[in-house]
């Protein structure tokens, strides 16, 4: 898409300019200026060709002799357009394609140069033209190694409402066949409601060490906070390191990932695994996703809950008109715990999206749907246990200045369980602030 904008820039001053087609040797100052190029003096040839510039445009031997003499004068942004110009009636010049490329190295545009080159890969050249080609390439690894780290973050914090803060079912006593005939009291693991607030800090970081080559790392840490229900507040911290390889249009990735989730200040499960992203680029404003990730779950006061899930998944990212997205997905896997009637089977399926109400507000939706069948009969239940869970959020994101945004957002979760003790509603509202920083635009 890059390489069509700058074509069509260059292809409104060949229709501006643009006369029928003449054979290079038509003209007796072609010939003296290349005589004058070839005894090096550049600026002499760019002159004599200049005075023909409204008869010959769009000659693709004029336009790419005129290109060279402006090109080795210094005159580089004028050469690019003349270069540009032969490319639009000869694709298949190879050394206006080159230049071209110089070009945009010179000027830090290595994607639009890469953009010039592809298609060379397909073409027959000459030894000159295949050791110019590598000078270039070089260069645009050098040019993407030599940029700074990239680094995105954020502060988040929020206040607001939960009415079930402990993810509990409605009763305060459940009759569990594995555990009598009476009903059992649920305590602290009925459903409560609470104010609730959390802060939060993230960053993603993407450092160029090659010219298809990134290495990517992102993480966040993240403190809840209850005014009532200490004993449920949680907190987290996320590290994924990864590296991502672009490949002719496609992109490979790979990454390390890790959590440590701890409730009321002690760790409750500990995460580590990795994942393997394939991007598939749909058309110019589209993404499509393939991904398989693993996950190792260790809970060290209860290493009977110790599992491990493998997903396969598929995702698509599209942008709309107006500044808008859409979000769709699906993925399967399963869950081995180190008892059978924890492991179970998994499916989801999930779709978001925004859209920009006025220029600083925009809205955005999404819910989520996950289906798990566990394998064996439950030793509480003493039946197969079977869940069903629906997800889905609202926000609008207002943002007051460069850097900050006002968050209104309201979420809903619904657990329909074959269990009662698992069977839960849960409602959420935040009134969020977040600060976001960028060390390329800073």
């Amino acid at each position: 898409m890059h390489s069509c904008l700058r074509m069509f820039a260059a292809a409104i001053v060949f229709q501006m300019c643009a006369s029928p087609v003449f054979a290079a040797g038509d003209s007796p100052s072609l010939d003296e200026a290349r005589r004058l190029l070839d005894e090096g003096r550049a600026e002499q040839s760019a002159a004599i060709l200049e005075r023909d510039l409204l008869e010959l445009a769009g000659n693709a031997d004029y336009d790419y002799l005129l290109g060279l003499a402006w090109y080795k004068s210094g005159q580089k942004a004028k050469a690019m357009f003349a270069f540009e110009r032969v490319l639009m009636v000869a694709p298949s010049n190879v050394d206006a394609r080159l230049k071209a490329a110089q070009i945009s190295v010179g000027r830090d545009d290595a994607a639009y140069a890469r953009d010039l080159l592809e298609p060379l890969s397909v073409q027959t050249l000459d030894a000159r033209q295949q050791q110019e080609l590598a000078q270039i390439r070089s260069a645009i690894s050098a040019a993407s190694s030599n940029k700074p780290l990239a680094v995105r973050g954020y502060l988040l914090g929020g206040i607001g409402w939960d009415d079930n803060v402990t993810s509990g079912p409605n009763q305060t006593a459940l009759l569990i066949p594995g555990l009598g005939p009476t009903a059992t009291a649920l305590g602290t693991a009925t459903r409560d409601k609470d104010m609730a607030g959390f802060a939060e800090a993230g960053a993603v970081m993407q450092q160029a060490v090659g010219e298809d080559t990134w290495l990517t790392g992102d993480g966040s840490l993240h403190q809840g906070f209850n005014r009532r229900r200490n004993d449920v507040t949680d907190s987290y911290a996320n590290l994924n390191l990864g590296v991502l390889e672009r490949s002719g249009g496609e992109y490979f990735g790979a990454a390390l990932m890790g959590q440590n989730y701890r409730i009321r200040n002690t760790t409750y499960r500990d995460t580590v695994g990795g994942r393997l992203n394939w991007v598939h680029p749909v058309g110019g404003e589209s993404l499509l996703t393939t991904y398989i990730q693993r996950l190792d779950f260790t809970y060290p006061l209860s290493s009977v809950d110790n599992a491990a899930r493998s997903i396969l998944g598929m995702m698509y990212e599209s942008a709309l008109g107006g500044g808008g997205a859409l979000q769709c997905g699906a993925y399967g896997g399963r869950e081995a715990a180190s008892s059978a009637h924890s492991s179970y089977r998994l499916s989801g399926a999930s779709l978001g999206g925004s859209t920009m109400l006025g220029k600083d507000i925009a809205l955005s939706a999404g819910a989520l749907y996950e289906r798990r069948n566990y394998d064996a009969v439950d030793a509480l239940y003493l039946y197969t246990r079977k869940d069903s869970a629906y997800s889905f959020g609202l926000a609008a994101d207002y943002q007051m200045g460069e850097r900050w945004h006002l968050i209104p957002r309201y979420t809903h979760t619904r657990n329909i369980s074959n269990m009662e003790l698992y069977d839960y509603t849960r409602n959420a509202f935040m009134l969020q602030l977040r600060w976001d920083f960028d060390n390329e635009k800073d």
